[in-house]
């Protein structure tokens, strides 16, 4: 009897994982619409104090991404990939972390690499710690979201190649908003620097799911971030 009735609630869960997939999306896709182009800069424009401003838009990250990502890995447990207490505990051996961090270093190193050859390396002179404290939570959110719950519950491997494929997609299209407030959206296709979020997303899918750890995504999405903040040439 026990054996049946935990057959009954993994069917109901698994029955109720892709409609939760698509209200969640709809749900996320429209909120952070809004405050991407309506919201967030009228809340700047109210805001005199940048560290204050980027506080409140990191507590309202955290409060619309982090915390329902991992309450609905934990309603699906059953049905993702890496269960939500071992997303925090699983050991990485040494040499996998130092292989993505040195991964990750590089293909953010277009700007320190430029300004080493033309000797014209600096740091960023806009680059302050008041209004560069999103760096801190950029990762926790968007990795809690995009590979903690999106692709841990659609995916099972690291060779599941369409899962990762619509993950990468769904992450591009969190910036489309954002690119359009500023003006941006046009020019990131037809310069194609839509390419390397996809080439992001796909290589920190595969990491995550190869290592079944959220940490290391986390701390590759802060470098990779602050590389390309911290360096102007």
């Amino acid at each position: 009897m026990s054996g049946t009735a935990n057959e009954n609630t993994m069917t109901r869960r698994s029955s109720g994982k892709i409609p939760a997939l698509i209200i969640y999306s709809i749900i996320f896709y429209a909120v952070w619409a809004c405050w991407s182009i309506w919201i967030r800069p009228a809340l700047k424009t109210m805001t005199h104090d940048t560290l204050t401003f980027e506080l409140l838009a990191s507590c309202f990250k955290v409060l619309v991404w982090t915390v329902p990502a991992l309450l609905l890995v934990k309603r699906f447990e059953p049905e993702c990939a890496v269960r939500l207490k071992q997303m925090f505990t699983e050991k990485v051996p040494l040499k996998s972390i130092l292989f993505w961090t040195a991964l990750f270093f590089l293909m953010s190193s277009r700007t320190l690499f430029s300004g080493i050859l033309h000797g014209t390396l600096h740091v960023n002179p806009e680059f302050t710690l008041r209004n560069n404290q999103w760096l801190i939570f950029v990762g926790i959110t968007e990795e809690a979201v995009f590979r903690g719950w999106l692709l841990n519950v659609t995916a099972k491997s690291e060779k599941d190649w369409k899962m990762i494929a619509l993950n990468a997609v769904m992450f591009l299209a969190i910036h489309f908003p954002g690119w359009y407030e500023k003006g941006m959206l046009a020019t990131a296709f037809t310069s194609f620097g839509f390419t390397t979020i996809l080439l992001f997303s796909v290589l920190v899918s595969i990491c995550f799911l190869k290592r079944k750890n959220i940490l290391l995504p986390i701390f590759l999405h802060m470098l990779y971030d602050f590389m390309l903040e911290f360096f102007a040439a």
